[in-house]
């Protein structure tokens, strides 16, 4: 007779895990880019009374009886589509239409650095994005936004082939180019200068014709007059008003985005089950054409090619954000089942407490 009591109790965890998770969904509702958690819930184990039988000569098969002991939660798995854009009328806010992630990290020890394995990033799908002090592009935490940007030539100007810029293929913490230092041949003071890159070695930086520019000593620009499209191509108006091209914004994904690992403040983790994180830019804005894969590998076949993909039909709007995909409707429905199925197995426990005193009053 327990057995329904065990059974009631595990019903009533069972309940509160879903409530916990709607509680947490509805508080939500108004977090830029939340994704809800769904739980659905499973049989528990079983306990045979009798064993099922074949049929024989004389006598046809019989069914098991079995009793199960209460419910448990088989998943609570995440809503990953998206969620609608929300206007903030800020330039460097993004919006994802689409699938995939941004990546962002930590801000590097040394201002060169690059990160060899996007699966070492963090992703995200709110661009709450704003320049810091340095120049870089963060988030709301600090954390740098990662990307390319533009290699260049040996007057440190843009590497172009034909109309198209020759991009960096490392990721690396999007930062405004440095400016120009005074008495840079053919170069004014204060102007965009882009370093080359030692693509057959480590992938180094440098400013060809001088040593005196200084890594931390960037252009003059403000975060107002950041422009993004829809390719993640971000181009910037400097204080002297000329423009320049400060990278490219690429799209992170895995096969599984219910695998990831979910983080506090929107972040996610490439987990086990979610596969590797696959970098790819919208528009093909880097690589494809021009035969190189992520960490500057040239050809196809090479040792350490990995591939930059097409970022599919996703692209990037500038001026808002990824509202909460939070259903208010769904949630209290959900609420009030939830609610109920609790209440009937407080129900059950007590009607088996009332059955087991009656058992006992048996003997009085």
């Amino acid at each position: 007779m327990t057995g329904s009591m065990y059974a009631a109790i595990a019903g009533l965890q069972t309940h509160m895990q879903k409530m916990n998770v709607i509680g947490n969904n509805i508080a939500n509702a108004n977090t830029y880019g939340f994704k809800p958690g769904v739980t659905s819930f499973s049989e528990s184990m079983y306990t045979s009374i009798s064993n099922s039988t074949a049929g024989g000569t004389q006598y046809g098969g019989t069914n098991a009886s079995q009793i199960g002991y209460g419910s448990q939660v088989a998943s609570i798995d995440l809503n990953m589509t998206g969620g609608t854009y929300a206007p903030t009328g800020i330039n460097s806010h993004l919006y994802l239409d689409g699938n995939g992630f941004f990546m962002v990290g930590a801000k590097p020890e040394e201002p060169l650095t690059y990160e060899a394995d996007p699966n070492n990033l963090t992703l995200k799908r709110v661009g709450n994005f704003s320049l810091d002090s340095d120049g870089y592009l963060v988030d709301s935490n600090g954390y740098c936004v990662y990307g390319f940007m533009p290699r260049g030539n040996d007057d440190n100007s843009i590497m172009m082939t034909g109309d198209d810029i020759v991009w960096d293929t490392c990721l690396r913490p999007i930062r405004l180019p440095v400016a120009a230092p005074a008495g840079l041949q053919d170069v004014a003071e204060g102007t965009a200068i882009y370093p080359t890159v030692n693509t057959t070695g480590d992938n180094s930086l440098s400013y060809a014709g001088t040593t005196g520019a200084d890594p931390n000593n960037r252009v003059d620009v403000q975060s107002v007059n950041l422009s993004v499209d829809k390719n993640g191509v971000i181009t910037a108006v400097t204080q002297s008003g000329a423009p320049i091209t400060v990278g490219v914004i690429p799209i992170g994904s895995v096969v599984n985005p219910n695998g990831l690992t979910k983080e506090s403040d929107g972040y996610y983790k490439a987990g086990n089950n979610a596969g590797d994180v696959v970098v790819g830019t919208c528009g093909g804005v880097v690589g494809g054409s021009q035969d190189v894969s992520l960490n500057n590998v040239a050809q196809a076949g090479n040792d350490g090619w990995v591939a930059i993909t097409g970022a599919g039909t996703t692209q990037i709007l500038s001026g808002g954000l990824e509202s909460s995909k939070t259903d208010i409707a769904t949630e209290f429905a959900d609420l009030i089942t939830t609610q109920r199925g609790f209440q009937a197995n407080t129900k059950i426990i007590t009607v088996t407490d009332e059955m087991l005193s009656d058992l006992v009053s048996m003997k009085r």
